[in-house]
């Protein structure tokens, strides 16, 4: 883990006391306001000025019409529509995941990760309501 990723972590922590936990070595989480959306940030092996933020959105078993929820989220993807420029994926746990690289340094201002975490936030919540026009 970089030191640059720590002061990143340990900024967090100050800023989101009650909603912040480690999550392992080089990453760590924090729960946005929605109650929803926890926000996983990890180190970049090879890349000390990046980080990446990840948030499960949902669980595609949820999900009754998935092919055509996968069309809509590789739309999505491709058009980043509704994703802010994020990409979505579907995780080993059967989840559908929001991902995405970002400059430790845009993070290390309270603005800069206050945006990060409602951006995040703000998607999953879109997806989660896609995805009920899917059920």
């Amino acid at each position: 883990m970089t030191a640059e990723f720590e002061q990143l972590a340990a900024f967090a922590e100050t800023l989101y006391r009650g909603n912040f936990s480690r999550t392992g070595d080089g990453e760590f989480a924090v729960a946005a306001a929605d109650g929803e959306t926890a926000i996983r940030f990890a180190a970049l092996p090879g890349n000390p000025a990046m980080v990446v933020a990840r948030a499960r959105i949902l669980s595609m078993d949820d999900v009754r019409r998935s092919a055509d929820f996968a069309k809509a989220a590789l739309a999505g993807n491709f058009f980043w529509g509704g994703t802010r420029g994020a990409t979505l994926s579907v995780g080993d746990d059967g989840g559908l995941y929001i991902t995405e690289r970002r400059f430790t340094g845009e993070l290390a201002e309270e603005e800069g990760l206050e945006s990060c975490i409602d951006d995040f936030s703000e998607t999953a919540a879109d997806w989660r309501e896609r995805s009920s026009l899917y059920a």
